[in-house]
């Protein structure tokens, strides 16, 4: 404490101090009266004694302001007669001198007086407002408002000096001996103040005083108590909702994208396979597959830049090792990550299954367009064993024909490896064991898991090109097992359970190409037998006709001759003319039949005679271009003569054409490393009116019957008034 606060604690003991014994006032009173005399005699040798008379009054002002006005008064007096004796020589001046005097000391007495009063009711104040701050902290933060008003009351009491003071809430019937005051929240009664009857009016008006901050902090204290008892309870269903909810909830911490858990709901232990303890004990990415610990890292550090929240989906890592893919939903609030994750792996799977059997559809889809075109053999099966092995992700994929020396060959292979594919056409025997030797041996579609054990020359190339696991599907044409369609894995992992149906669809493409190769093959055989009969049976007729009716006629007419010149009847001799004339027209005619069964021009010179010799015969003006050098098979040289001879003979019919064009020409494509087939092309334009049907005749079907015989294809077009053009391709393997 120092000297400058000596004053200031003098004046708030003197002032603030509850009221004092009258006997200490006294003793206080004759001391300053002691001492201010002391004083004064000791000051009177400085300055003139009548400067001093005003020191008398610090006594009446001391007491006054500790003991009230009555010693004060006393007091007062006797500071007159102190400074009446000391200053006052004559009696003129007593009566005057006193009467300022005791002006003085009652003015101080009266000013003392009411700042003492003041200075009590502050006090008091001050006293109610700690009072109503003491009973706010103790009624708020009790964590019940029936225990707080205990201790409330007794503090109530103890500070406005009252017996006791007891403080409910809602209503109670008070004592005889209790004054009760309602304590209410605007129009509703809230609780009661019970305090003793017989209290002083001013302590019962102090009491009043107190009752608007009671009535604040009463509703204010049952408020909270309402709203802590729903916050509790709202707690508690988040804290049920937070165990039972099925999707697993978190809270963690994290920045700039790193992130760890602090607290996990029971649903993330159960999914993850790991406790509470360790999901919060290390960094969420090592929960995190190393694929997608980047993206993690990423979408988590962006949280903060996108209004706070992100959803993304990543696939984390159990404890067993099972991969599960999660959804996130994240929120982020002032460096707290808030949130939930979703296991949605069965619709990832889903989904990946969707996709996978899209992709399936789609590649069975461009081999179906394959089969249904009618493509060669070797491209559908390059197409598929390609097909199959993108669709199901395979490393390698194998088409082999089974033969009937327990062998099989190479129709088709692709590996994705360093080591390259088998190649077609190799041939490998069916020994030891192997997807090719179980498929043949069951006839159904077979799996291997591991081909380190098993035994035999497949299973050892298989090796060879790092196949561990292997699938096959048999291919089944008319009953019989022809060949398998076979993938393997170079990983361990094995291939997907669905993975025999998947190759069974794609073989059983297969196994109709190969039906509808064989089935357009026999039909082909079948049509060109046919042709060649027919045409055997042209050329037999021919020959009959050549040998046989046209010598005799030959004959017949030499003989008429002979007796036409013999006889020298005039009228016998021109009934012989006619009948000559007769023979030779109808030689001619027999001779036109011949030519139309089987051309002898065609068989002696070829095409280009024969050709001439159709233009020549036309009735209609025909612009004849050949281009073919060399003899072709009789067969090729057959159809393309007939497809000649119908057409102009339908312009002559039908056309009602000026003018045709023939057109003849040999493509020879072999080549020094091929083996391909030319092609003969053809074709009769006219310029008629055209609105001719391919299908409208028998003639047309049966040009087409003998040019797809030989593997061709007869085309018309003829739309009406602008004329008819049929065109012919045949392929042409070998020579005359």
């Amino acid at each position: 404490m120092t000297w400058q606060s000596v004053p200031a604690r003098f004046l708030e003991q003197v002032v603030r101090s509850p009221a004092r014994p009258l006997s200490l006032g006294i003793v206080v009173a004759v001391g300053f009266l002691v001492a201010e005399v002391m004083a004064v005699f000791a000051l009177k040798r400085i300055a003139p004694e009548n400067a001093f008379g005003a020191l008398l009054l610090l006594g009446v002002l001391v007491v006054s302001a500790g003991w009230g006005f009555g010693l004060s008064i006393a007091t007062s007096l006797a500071s007159a007669a102190v400074y009446a004796y000391l200053h006052l020589e004559g009696r003129d001046s007593l009566a005057p001198a006193l009467a300022i005097f005791l002006t003085l000391a009652f003015l101080t007495n009266a000013l003392v007086g009411q700042a003492r009063l003041r200075a009590a009711e502050a006090e008091q104040r001050r006293r109610e407002a700690d009072l109503s701050a003491d009973l706010a902290r103790v009624m708020l933060r009790a964590p019940a408002v029936g225990p707080a008003l205990d201790d409330a009351g007794r503090r109530f009491a103890d500070v406005l000096g009252l017996p006791y003071a007891e403080l409910t809430v809602g209503e109670k019937d008070a004592r005889g001996d209790q004054l009760a005051i309602p304590l209410r929240d605007g129009s509703e009664e809230t609780g009661m103040l019970f305090i003793p009857r017989d209290l002083p009016v001013a302590s019962v008006r102090r009491v009043h005083r107190m009752v608007p901050a009671l009535q604040a902090l009463l509703a204010a204290a049952c408020d909270r108590e309402e709203i802590t008892a729903e916050l509790e309870a709202s707690r508690r269903e988040l804290e049920r909702f937070f165990v039972v909810a099925t999707d697993l909830l978190f809270i963690g911490t994290g920045e700039n994208g790193s992130a760890r858990l602090t607290r996990v709901n029971p649903a993330f232990e159960r999914a993850l396979g790991y406790s509470a303890a360790e999901l919060v004990a290390r960094p969420l990415l090592q929960f995190i597959h190393p694929d997608d610990r980047d993206v993690t890292t990423a979408a988590l550090a962006a949280v903060p830049r996108t209004d706070g929240a992100a959803q993304f989906e990543n696939r984390c890592l159990r404890r067993d090792g099972e991969v599960r893919w999660l959804e996130w939903n994240v929120v982020y609030d002032n460096g707290v990550l808030l949130g939930g994750a979703r296991d949605v792996t069965e619709r990832r799977q889903e989904q990946d299954r969707v996709r996978a059997a899209r992709a399936q559809q789609t590649a069975l889809r461009r081999v179906a367009t394959l089969v249904a075109r009618g493509a060669p053999l070797a491209d559908v099966y390059s197409g598929a064993v390609a097909e199959l092995a993108h669709s199901l992700e395979v490393d390698h994929v194998t088409l082999l024909a089974f033969e009937a020396d327990q062998s099989c060959v190479v129709l088709a292979a692709l590996n994705n490896g360093d080591v390259p594919a088998w190649d077609v056409g190799e041939r490998f025997t069916l020994d030891g064991d192997s997807v090719s030797e179980r498929v043949r041996r069951t006839g159904a579609a077979a799996r291997i898991e591991d081909y380190d054990a098993a035994s035999g020359e497949i299973a050892s190339r298989l090796r060879a090109i790092g196949v561990h696991t292997g699938a096959g599907a048999p291919l089944i044409v008319d009953g019989r097992t022809r060949g398998v369609l076979a993938v393997g894995s170079h990983g361990r992992q094995g291939l997907p359970e669905v993975a025999e149906a998947h190759i069974g669809d794609f073989a059983d493409l297969i196994s109709t190409a190969i039906a509808n190769a064989e089935t357009r093959a026999e039909l082909t055989a079948s049509r060109a037998r046919l042709v060649a009969a027919a045409d055997e049976a042209r050329r037999g007729f021919e020959r009959d006709l050549h040998d046989g009716a046209q010598q005799r006629i030959v004959s017949l007419s030499l003989q008429l001759r002979a007796a036409e010149a013999a006889t020298e009847d005039e009228e016998l001799r021109a009934q012989l003319a006619t009948v000559v004339h007769g023979l030779a027209g109808l030689h001619s005619d027999l001779q036109e039949l011949s030519r139309g069964l089987h051309p002898a021009v065609l068989s002696r010179g070829g095409l280009r005679p024969a050709m001439r010799n159709l233009a020549r015969r036309s009735t209609v003006p025909v612009d004849l271009e050949v281009e073919v050098e060399r003899r072709l098979p009789e067969p090729v040289e057959v159809a393309a003569y007939y497809v000649v001879a119908e057409a102009l003979t339908n312009v002559a019919k039908h056309a009602g054409a000026d003018s045709a064009t023939v057109r003849v020409v040999f493509e020879d494509t072999a080549t020094d490393t091929t083996n391909d087939p030319g092609l003969l092309r053809l074709s009769v334009t006219d310029d008629g009116s055209g609105g001719a049907s391919a299908d409208g005749g028998s003639g047309l079907v049966g040009l087409r019957d003998r040019v797809e015989a030989l593997s061709g294809e007869l085309t018309v077009t003829s739309h009406p008034g602008e004329g008819t053009s049929i065109s012919a391709t045949i392929p042409v393997t070998g020579s005359r």
